[in-house]
């Protein structure tokens, strides 16, 4: 663990220079951090407040650690791109979904650039050590120094006061001590004096009563927490520097390399592919067509798919981590035995990417049969992923050179940045719509839940010869330009807002009270 004492830091390096006047500037640089992010974001919708509030805290961290870090084309370097486009989603799209999961991708995204630039990371970037690193980044660099910036003033007031020979600030306190209990006085004997100064004076009250305290204090005390957490997370990467070299693992470390068994893998993988290689032949029967069987006359295609589908990726994920512990794990004993392993791990890699696109088939079918949503188009995207990962993990059986975890850090961070910009509201819509064509079945509730970039593709709904469907849709529509057309501030400014007023304001719409939108009733799973 990076040494963090801010005793040490205080009790024998306080009197140093450099000390104060980074910690000053830091402290300032912060504060205004803290009030911009107040400005930004408290009681405000998220728009391009988001990415101007990036730009400003790289610009402080930039700033204030301008001597030890460098934009280095590195992935260090690499990690300001993805952070660049999530924090824009925030401006281009209206996504709740991924407004929620860009709040956590980002900051971790900032942590792990940061780290790597000031070069306080333990462990390399493409080692899972590095997941310490992010903790550590999360859950104790911005708790480290919150104190610091108070025993700081506190020391440099003590030490002006002691000096004898005060300081700017001590004097002009001093003055304003001094000067209290004279402007009583003063202020007392002229109220007494003239009426109309009496009269002002006592309208002060009530220009106190006009600030909202009830919001202020919340203010006050969100800006406090943005300003002192960032001061304590960047200044704990410019203090104290300590090379990767210095790592040492602890005494009690396990290493779990060539922990199991050469002859016990080989026995799990036997077993398990001669289940796996029964349950491919049953895919290809029934759902890639292979043979001629048919399915059982209980079952729909529809039901089938539902009824396997969260099984077969759970058997993925467990297939997943079965051929992490053995590629890294197992004991390495000959050439043969090795090669019977490889050959196992290869036979399970294989049948778990036909498992994966029988999910995939499953989830088709069922998304034929009752519709697109969130969570069936992004489960799509994560079989995708998982097809990737196992063919880099293919890869890496044969070729131990390979750096897995390097490989699936970069495609988990690619592949998120391009599902963010992938505008699956207006695909859920559009593929809706299309079904709606072929079945005459369409949830214009859910569809109503969706962002409002799905807005242009749902004007498409008002021309339906369905009156029901037309009628509802027309109400949602009309409710949402009223909503679109209500002032916002500038804070919560965003283009795909922006873009789907400009299309209603074509648009001559009324509220049918017979035909209000109702809740979106289709399945969620």
């Amino acid at each position: 663990m990076d040494d963090f004492s801010t005793t040490k830091t205080l009790g024998e390096q306080s009197d140093h220079p450099i000390l104060h006047n980074r910690s000053s500037r830091l402290l300032l640089c912060t504060v205004l951090l803290g009030v911009l992010a107040n400005w930004f974001f408290f009681d405000q919708l998220p728009g391009i407040s988001i990415p101007l509030f990036v730009f400003a805290f790289y610009s402080v961290f930039l700033w204030n650690t301008r001597s030890i870090v460098t934009v280095r084309r590195d992935f260090s370097g690499f990690l300001l791109i993805p952070i660049s486009l999530l924090s824009l989603t925030y401006l281009i799209f209206s996504n709740m979904v991924f407004y929620a999961l860009n709040l956590m991708a980002i900051p971790i995204l900032i942590v792990m650039q940061t780290t790597l630039a000031a070069g306080r990371s333990k462990s390399a970037w493409h080692s899972v050590k590095f997941i310490g690193d992010v903790f550590l980044g999360f859950f104790y660099r911005p708790f480290a120094f919150l104190f610091l910036p108070f025993r700081l003033i506190a020391k440099r007031l003590s030490k002006g006061l002691s000096m004898g020979k005060s300081s700017t600030l001590t004097r002009v306190l001093l003055g304003v001590l001094i000067a209290i209990p004279l402007v009583v006085i003063v202020v007392t004997l002229l109220a007494s004096a003239d009426e109309v100064f009496s009269y002002f004076l006592g309208a002060i009250p009530e220009l106190l009563e006009a600030i909202n305290f009830d919001e202020f204090v919340p203010r006050f005390i969100f800006a406090t927490v943005i300003a002192l957490c960032s001061f304590s997370y960047i200044w704990s990467l410019i203090t104290k520097r300590r090379p990767l070299t210095t790592f040492r693992e602890p005494e009690d470390y396990v290493n779990l390399a060539n922990s199991i068994d050469h002859v016990v893998a080989a026995t799990i993988l036997s077993i398990i592919n001669a289940i796996y290689v029964f349950f491919t032949l049953i895919q290809f029967s029934y759902l890639f067509g292979g043979f001629s069987l048919d399915l059982p006359q209980q079952f729909t295609y529809a039901e089938y798919a539902r009824r396997g589908f969260f099984e077969l990726i759970l058997v993925t994920l467990i297939n997943f981590s079965i051929l992490l512990a053995l590629i890294y794990w197992t004991k390495k004993v000959g050439k043969v035995m090795d090669r019977t392993i490889q050959v196992l791990e290869s036979l399970l890699v294989g049948c778990t990417l036909i498992m994966l696109g029988s999910a995939f088939i499953r989830m088709y079918l069922y998304e034929q049969m009752y519709g697109f949503t969130y969570l069936r188009v992004l489960t799509h995207a994560f079989m995708i992923l998982l097809f990737v990962l196992f063919i880099f993990t293919l890869c890496r059986i044969w070729n131990v050179r390979i750096e897995l975890f390097k490989y699936y850090l970069l495609t988990a961070i690619t592949a998120f940045v391009l599902v963010n910009y992938f505008n699956s509201d207006v695909l859920i819509t559009k593929w809706n719509m299309a079904r709606y064509e072929q079945t005459g079945k369409i949830d214009v509730g859910y569809l109503s839940s969706l962002s409002d970039g799905a807005i242009p593709q749902l004007t498409g709904l008002l021309q339906a010869e369905d009156e029901a469907v037309r009628a509802k849709t027309e109400n949602y529509l009309f409710e949402r330009k009223k909503e679109l057309n209500d002032e916002r501030s500038w804070q919560s400014f965003n283009l795909s807002r922006l873009h789907a007023k400009k299309v209603l304001a074509n648009f001559e719409l009324r509220h049918n009270k017979a035909y209000d939108y109702h809740t979106p009733d289709l399945p969620n799973d």
